[in-house]
Order: C-alpha cells, then structure tokens, then sequence
C-alpha cells in the first residue's frame, strides 16, 4: 500500500509474456476486476520479455474504508491454486487524520487453505512492496484538495481547463525544453497510468451517452494506443467505433478485447451484434460468407456458454442465424434444444415451423403454428401462416385424389387395339381434356393386373411424380407404363403445340420438358453453351425504367454462366417483332401464359427468370414443366389482394390477403428475390420463403 493506492505486481513465470487479470477482494466483499499491464519503473531498461509491463496501480475508494484493519486479497478468477492476502488499514475513520504514508500488514501467498471453522490459512511469505510517496497525502495538499471538491461543476470544470492549459502544459514544455527528465517523469506517470485511463474511458462512457460517437472513437482509440493490453480501453474503442459506422475498426478493437478476455462474453456479444448488421447490408459474396461464418461462431460458443443466463439468451438467434443461413436442418436441431428446455418458447417453436416449410415439411409445420396460437392466440405470424399452409395442404390433398382416380382409370384409357389413347370423336381437345376428371392419363397400353394398381399408385404419389407432367413407370413385366398430367395437356393443347393424344411425334418432342430426366444437346441446347435463358418483363427490351433496368444486368449476368440470353416482351401490340437491345435478342409475343409456353417450347429454353410483374404468367407457363424458373418481385403489390387496397394483413381477421396465384409462383420458383426490404419482409414472415434483396444482378 502507497497512500491511497494499492500496488504491485504479477507475472506468470510460465507465460511472461501474458497479462494477467484478478479479482480484488476486501472483508470478502468483490470490489472489480483489473489486469496487471502498468510500468513497473524499476524494470523499464531491462531487455527481456516485457516483463516492465505487469504492474498494477489500484485507487482507493471511500466506501472501501471501514477504518480497522481489513483483510485485503486478489485472486485468479480461473486458478484456485493462486492467492494473495494481505492484512492492513486501507484508511482513517470518518473526521480523523492519517497520517502514516504506507501502511503494510501480514500478508501471505498460495494456495487458499480452509480450516474447521472455514476461514482460509496460507503460509506467509514477505514482499517487495513499492514505497513512493502520494503526494496527495500532504498536509497541503488535502487542504487544497478539500477546497476544490467544496467548488460547483462549472467552477471545476474551469478551473481543470485552466490548470491543463496554463500551468500543466506550460511547466511539461518548459521541462521538456531543459532536457530536465527527470522532473518530467511525475508528468509522464500521470499521463499513462492508471488513473488518466480511467478518467479519459470515463470521458469516453459520457460522450457515448450523449450519442457523440466522433469524440468517444478518437479518446477510446487514443486509450487504446496507450494501453494495448487494456481490456476496457479495446472493448470500449469498439462500441464508439460501431456506432461511427467503421465496422472495421470496430471488428479489430473487439477480437482484441475477445482475446484478452477471460470469464466472460462482453466482447462477443458486442462482435455478435455488429456483424449481425454488416449481414443486414449489402456485401461482395466472398466477404459475406467470411462475416456469416464468423458471426455463427460467435452465437455458438455463446449459446453453449456455462453462464446459464447467456446461453438461453442466445441460442434462438443461433437457430435464426443458421435459418439465415440456409441450413435449415441444423437450425432445427438448434430449435430442438431450446424446446427441450422451454418447450413453449414461441420464438423457437415460430423458427422450427419456418424452417420445416423450407424443407417442405408442410403438415409438420401446420402442426407448430397451432400450438404456438393455443400458447398465444393474437399470433398474427401464426395466423397468416396456418391459412397459408392450409391452403397448400389442401392442393396437395386434391392432387393426391386425383392420383388415386388415375389409377384406377388407367384400364378405362387402354386402347386394346393399338396401344393408344383414342383421339376425341367430336369436338377439340382443350374441350375433351376440361371434361375428365381424373388427373393422369395413360398414353400407352395398360392392361396390368390388379396387383400392379397399388405399384402404380405409390409412383405417382412420389413428390417428384406430383411436381412433373410426364412420368414413366416400369412394370415387372418389362413394361413401360407412361401417364400425362392432364393439366400439362391442357397448357400444351392451350399453345397449340398438341392437337391430338394419337399424335405420339408431338407427344415425343415435349416429353423432355415434362419429364424427370434432364435435357441434353438433342433437345435444343446450344453446341457448347447451357442452352437459351429467357428474360421476360411485359416490356421487354423497351426500356422506361422500372424493373426493365434489372434485364441488361441479367443478361449480362447469364451470359457469363454460359447461357445465351433472349430478351422477351408481353405487350400484344408489339406481338411478332423482333430487334437487337443492347447486344440483345428482343423478342415481343402475346400476353398470355399459353404465348410465352409456346415459345419457350418450341424454342427448347434452359432457364426462365421473370421480373416486373411477369411471376404469374411465367408459373403457369412454366407449371409441371422442369425448366428452371427465377422470379424477382419488383412491386410487392404482386403477391397481394387488391393492387388499389392492398393490405398485408387483413384489419379484422388478421388473416393474409395474398393472391391465391402467389402460391403457384413460390410452389415453381427455383429462386426468388426481391429489391426492397419491404418486400423480402413480406415473403420471408408472412410465407416463410427465403428472399434475397438484389438491387443488381451479382456479378
């Protein structure tokens, strides 16, 4: 003890290079934790590893003082086997003097033995105690000091001001101009000690406070500067530095703050919230995966932190992150563990259901949404969910009905003749198709026994039987059983592309598009390239702003994948011209779904991707076929009720009033995105379909 500073020194012999941290502890009460990383002035010239840096000057405070003799100790947070006790009066009572300058005591080191009646022993040990004066301790000087603490906030504000400015620099510079060091050194202790640490981090706290982000990120760096191994000043210059807006700074301030810390999660949790930002913005992909990687780290060693509190705190935005993330399987592992411990946790429950419908758990999901309404009915995400959900529950009912009736009609449709489905006696085909009601048909030969009826049953119940037009289905007989949808018909009879069943050339030629196997060069490919991918917008390559501006960038895009791009338009008026946009082909055709299926079978494309309004008409276009389909909404009012009153939810019911045809679009789409935060809101809440922003098409 030095007056009213408690000092010394610790070093681990094994790490010297390491700075150590501990817990002061007096009369058994906590009172901080601190890190030894000050100047010891006696080591300061000796070469080595640093060891000159790992002294530690502690400030008495008031409520310390109990004015008996008080048991002093510091030990290791982590390391039972490390502790230090020293017996010694921190300061006078209340209204006396004291005047003794050090005052020092029993003091004793090593491991914490404990007796029978549980007050702890260890073997005393004398030590090197630094015995420099305070000059705080004079007599003047605690007279004057008790002046200036008698002043008003303004008054000692200037007065400090003064003081700094005509005396303390004034004498710092005439010393320094004398080449007097010596008399320079009490001026240097004061400016990298603990004490103006303290007071400018202190400076620092108040200028965040007032939201005066400038200021507190040039003191907290500067502090940072001067005390690299500060715990405080690293995490401190990295809250200013966030609130700056440089990310940056702020990453490398806290990964150093991180790696000095010890026991705790501050720092972590401040990088887990700045990199939670930089996801929110817009990022080069390589940078992107780099901040995501980093970021699920983080919100994992926090969500299976031992600080109980921590860890409940953090494992749902673990789970959201790897949502985020598009790794739906772990985020429902994720969502699993919170559930075991809290099985009504909505947010979890709310996550899991999200990331079941992304891995088209449909009933599954059905099922989280009701319980998460019966914990909390006014659940307007619940809400919105379940009729959505219900809706796509009753398709898939309907298509499965349909499939059940196929089979058993499929002996009905046998030609025993010919092996061929009879054309239609009278009338056209688009009415002969409208009028059955079975959704498959066979269009070759079937006459299997009735065993073979639950065979074909379970093909055309698979999920990828359901998504395509045209299955194939082997009998054990060497058979080869094949069945149309018959809506994929109807597209087909719609846009003029089949005029009869018995015309099997037609059927043949289209098969490829609605089939489970990929096409290859023979089904129009270009020699060399990934085939023809189609950029449809209702105006096409007549650019007036708009979503229009987003068809040159992906063109450009597509075409660095290997696709060669064509420009189509909808505008009727424009129907059959043809011109060259920016490099481009533009090609302009009808309006309608069955005009764009047309041309896009008959000109054998690879790849769809729609935009400014052209979803709809694509997804039908495109519906059972397996030509990949993007789809970017430009104007949210697309996916809503009525354009001129669109509402996301309805004010009574609460219910989504999302057009039923939006539905088709998410059930087709390979990909969807959006250019507005507002919209990527809409469609990952409300149908919790994952929504990318692309304000241009990525390079």
């Amino acid at each position: 003890m030095a007056g009213s500073v408690l000092r010394g020194w610790l070093v681990d012999t094994v790490h010297p290079a390491r700075h150590l941290r501990f817990n002061l502890v007096i009369d058994g009460q906590p009172r901080g934790s601190y890190v030894a990383d000050r100047r010891r002035r006696s080591l300061i010239r000796q070469e080595g590893v640093g060891e000159h840096t790992h002294g530690f000057s502690i400030p008495i405070r008031r409520v310390w003082i109990s004015g008996a003799v008080q048991s002093i100790r510091i030990e290791d947070p982590a390391e039972r086997a490390f502790e230090l006790s020293l017996s010694a009066m921190l300061g006078p009572v209340a209204n006396r003097n004291f005047e003794e300058h050090v005052v020092s005591g029993q003091v004793s080191i090593g491991e914490r033995e404990h007796s029978a009646h549980g007050t702890p022993h260890a073997a005393a040990a004398p030590v090197e105690e630094d015995r420099h004066s305070d000059p705080r301790a004079s007599a003047s000087a605690r007279k004057l000091l008790k002046q200036i603490g008698a002043l008003a906030d303004g008054d000692l504000v200037e007065l400090l001001l003064s003081v700094d400015r005509e005396i303390l620099l004034e004498r710092i510079a005439r010393h320094d101009k004398a080449g007097d060091w010596q008399s320079a050194l009490a001026f240097r202790r004061l400016f990298l000690g603990g004490a103006s640490e303290q007071l400018l981090l202190a400076y620092a706290r108040s200028a965040i406070k007032a939201h005066n982000y400038v200021l507190a990120g040039r003191i907290t760096a500067a502090v940072a500067a001067l005390h690299p191994q500060s715990f405080d000043a690293l995490h401190l210059a990295g809250v200013a530095k966030s609130h700056q807006g440089e990310s940056d700074a702020a990453l490398a301030y806290l990964r150093g703050a991180d790696a000095l810390e010890r026991g705790t999660c501050r720092a972590k949790r401040e990088m887990v919230v700045l990199l939670g930002k930089l996801l929110r913005a817009e990022l080069p992909a390589q940078r992107r995966a780099e901040i995501r990687a980093e970021h699920l780290g983080l919100l994992r060693e926090l969500s299976a932190s031992e600080d109980a509190n921590i860890r409940v705190r953090y494992r749902v935005p673990f789970a959201a992150a790897l949502f985020a993330a598009g790794r739906y399987d772990e985020a429902i592992a994720a969502a699993d563990e919170v559930l075991g411990v809290a099985p009504n946790d909505t947010k979890a429950l709310t996550l899991k259901a999200r990331a079941l419908i992304a891995r088209n758990a449909i009933g599954e999901a059905h099922a989280l949404y009701e319980r998460i309404l019966e914990l909390e009915p006014d659940h307007r995400g619940a809400q919105t969910n379940l009729g959505v959900l219900a809706a796509l529950m009753e398709d898939e009912a309907l298509d499965q009905r349909r499939a059940d009736a196929a089979v058993m009609q499929a002996h009905r449709q046998a030609d025993t003749d010919d092996g061929k489905m009879a054309a239609p006696q009278s009338g056209s085909l688009l009415d002969h198709l409208a009028g059955l009601s079975q959704s498959w048909l066979c269009t070759t030969k079937a006459d299997p026994d009735d065993d073979a009826a639950p065979e074909i049953l379970a093909a055309l119940d698979t999920n990828k039987a359901r998504r395509l037009g045209f299955v194939r289905i082997p009998m054990r007989d060497g058979r080869v059983l094949e069945f149309w949808r018959r809506d994929a018909l109807i597209g087909l009879a719609e846009s003029g592309l089949v005029e009869t069943l018995d015309d099997a050339h037609a059927l043949a030629r289209w098969k490829p598009f609605y089939g489970a196997r990929p096409r290859n060069g023979a089904n129009g490919t270009a020699a060399g390239g990934r085939g023809i991918a189609v950029l449809t917008s209702r105006n096409g390559g007549v650019l007036y702003g708009g979503g229009e501006h987003f068809l040159e960038n992906a063109a450009e895009h597509h075409a660095r994948q290997g696709f060669e791009p064509v420009i189509v338009g909808t505008r009727a008026e424009l129907r059959g011209q043809e011109r060259i946009s920016n490099g481009y082909r533009c090609v302009f055709i009808g309006d309608g779904a069955a005009d764009l299926r047309k041309f896009l079978l008959e000109n054998a494309v690879a790849l769809v991707h729609a935009i400014s309004g052209m979803g709809f008409v694509a997804a039908e276009a495109l519906n059972y076929t397996n030509i990949p389909f993007v789809y970017g909404v430009h104007f949210w009012n697309e996916l809503l009720g009525d354009p001129q009153h669109a509402r996301y939810f309805d004010d009574v019911t609460g219910a989504p009033s999302s057009r039923r045809e939006f539905l088709l679009i998410l059930s087709r789409a390979d990909a969807v995105y959006a250019n507005s935060r507002f919209t990527q809101k809409i469609i990952e809440d409300g149908f919790g379909v994952r929504c990318p922003i692309v304000y241009a098409v990525p390079r």
